[in-house]
C-alpha cells in the first residue's frame, strides 16, 4: 500500500472502441504519477454496443486533482483490475498513431526493460483524449505519428 500513498491518479480513459493487440475490444489505459495501467474493459464494450456515447475520460478531468483519499481508492481498484502496469521510469518511448477512415492508429509504449505494449485505436475521439493523457504522464517520451 505504501506505493500507492505516495502516488497520484492523473485520469484515464476506458473505450469499446480501443483493443490491446491480440485482444478483444474494450479497453482502458490509466495514468499515475508512478506507472500506466492497462485494464481490459467488457463494460465499455457493452456500453458502445449499447449505443452509448464512445470514450470517455474516467475519475479526474485532466487538471483536476482528486482527494489523496480518492486517488488512492482508484489507484487500489486499477491494482485489482490490471491486465499490465508500465513504471514511468522503464518507458523509453510512447508512440501515437492517429486512426483514419480505413485504419487503426495505436499507442504504443516502448519499455527499457522488455517487449512493447500496443493498443490499437479506432476511434478518433480516443485517440486525442490519450496525447492528452500520455502528454500529462510523460511529455518528454510521447511521439504522434
Amino acid at each position: 500500500m505504501g506505493q500507492v500513498q505516495d502516488e497520484e491518479y492523473l485520469g484515464g480513459l476506458s473505450s469499446g472502441r480501443m483493443l490491446k493487440a491480440g485482444g478483444i475490444a474494450g479497453y482502458g489505459i490509466y495514468a499515475t504519477t508512478k506507472r500506466l495501467i492497462g485494464v481490459k474493459s467488457r463494460r465499455a464494450l457493452l456500453k458502445q454496443l449499447a449505443g452509448a456515447p464512445l470514450g470517455g475520460m474516467v475519475g479526474a478531468a485532466l487538471g483536476s486533482r482528486l482527494s489523496r483519499d480518492e486517488s488512492a481508492r482508484v489507484i487500489s481498484d486499477l491494482e485489482q483490475k490490471k491486465d499490465f502496469e508500465v513504471p514511468r521510469g522503464n518507458i523509453s518511448r510512447i508512440e501515437l498513431k492517429k486512426p483514419s477512415f480505413v485504419h487503426r492508429g495505436h499507442l504504443l509504449i516502448n519499455t527499457i526493460s522488455g517487449e512493447p505494449v500496443k493498443i490499437l485505436l479506432a476511434d478518433k475521439g480516443d485517440f486525442e483524449r490519450l496525447v492528452q493523457l500520455m502528454q500529462a504522464f510523460r511529455s518528454d517520451v510521447v511521439t504522434v505519428v
